[in-house]
């Protein structure tokens, strides 16, 4: 049973470290570490030894985490194997975090005492007024299904209520253990209905921010630069229809685990693999497209024109906090994918209200 535990780490581990290893190669080229600099600066010898250093040490110490927790998992038991993971999950966040600061103030001191090379030719902020014209993302129309799985999964669970054992399993540990049940409910049976129905709303409103988000264009070559931002929008929206589907279906199954009791193994290595396959998914869409459609053609190297400096705008590199920007989604400056404007009450209000939500409807399924 160990290897199962094994690959399922490995599987999980791998391509999150990979994301995190390779994250200066996804940004746009006016960006270092999060502080904004030329494309020139941007594609200058010391600062591809800057990224070449990044991925050579990220590379030693989540190679050195992975090695522990798989020693680890290895020797121990199933109560300590949860353990292990769990403080493993915690040393890579803070490893990422503690590697993405230190990055990012020798970029800023870089940047500091190059001030020549880091001054662009000319700095333009370049605005399609016809941009959200384009169709920048499938239509919410596509969660048509997920809500029909949803529906589907939920008639056939009240009428099948009576067939469910009158003690459900909830959760079980690597060796196929379980480690946690509940009296059987209809709470208990449908509240994964529930948290599907909760789970496509949520897609859904990541889906209209995709579309809503501030447009981010290069002067440099705006026509390429429209059509890599709108390639990056469809494929983050079609990435998370997708992710959304695999969420519900891994759901229902779950559920349909609950009523005929099947394998564990099987419970878990589907569990496992649809999480990796949306991970993967997320790290391809990284490579193949990068932010804001970066890695899509050609980069625009040999330019001197970067985006407008707003430095003091962002906190650490990865907080946006700028009260005269009415915008509220903007694209991030480390990794991919976008952020909330901090200036914004609004911005609050979503972060806080999905928060609540995503809270309250644990708690009601628990």
């Amino acid at each position: 049973m160990y290897w199962i535990s094994n690959l399922i780490l490995i599987l999980m581990f791998l391509p999150i470290s990979v994301s995190l290893i390779f994250m200066p190669y996804f940004t746009r080229d006016t960006v270092s570490f999060g502080i904004s600099v030329s494309t020139d600066m941007y594609y200058s010898e010391p600062l591809r030894a800057l990224r070449k250093r990044y991925v050579f040490i990220s590379s030693i110490l989540y190679t050195l985490l992975l090695f522990f927790c798989l020693v680890g998992s290895s020797l121990s038991d199933a109560l300590q194997q949860e353990t292990i993971i769990g403080i493993s999950v915690i040393s890579l966040v803070v490893i990422s975090m503690i590697i993405n600061l230190m990055f990012y103030y020798k970029m800023k001191k870089y940047k500091l005492e190059h001030p020549i090379a880091s001054i662009p030719k000319s700095t333009i902020l370049a605005v399609d007024t016809g941009f959200r014209r384009n169709k920048l993302i499938f239509s919410n129309k596509w969660f048509i299904i997920h809500f029909l799985i949803t529906i589907l999964s939920a008639i056939l669970a009240f009428k099948y209520y009576n067939l469910f054992p009158d003690t459900l399993a909830m959760k079980f540990d690597f060796q196929g253990n379980v480690t946690r049940s509940v009296a059987k409910s209809y709470t208990s049976v449908m509240g994964l209905n529930l948290m599907q129905f909760v789970m496509t709303c949520l897609f859904m409103f990541i889906n209209v921010t995709i579309l809503q988000s501030k447009q981010q264009l290069s002067s440099d070559h705006p026509e390429n630069s429209i059509k890599q931002n709108t390639a990056f929008r469809r494929r983050s929206s079609l990435f998370m229809i997708i992710t959304g589907l695999l969420m519900v279906l891994l759901f229902s199954f779950i559920q349909l685990n609950m009523l005929f009791e099947l394998n564990v193994q099987i419970l878990s290595l589907v569990s496992f693999f649809i999480t990796a396959i949306i991970i993967i998914g997320a790290l391809v869409l990284a490579f193949t497209t990068g932010q804001g459609g970066s890695r899509i053609g050609k980069p625009s190297m040999g330019s001197s024109t970067q985006h407008i400096n707003d430095d003091s705008h962002w906190k650490l590199g990865g907080i946006y906090y700028n009260p005269q920007d009415p915008s509220i989604w903007i694209e991030k400056r480390m990794g991919i994918g976008w952020t909330v404007n901090f200036a914004r009450p609004m911005a609050w209000i979503i972060l806080l209200a999905t928060t609540a939500i995503i809270i309250v409807v644990s708690l009601f399924i628990s």
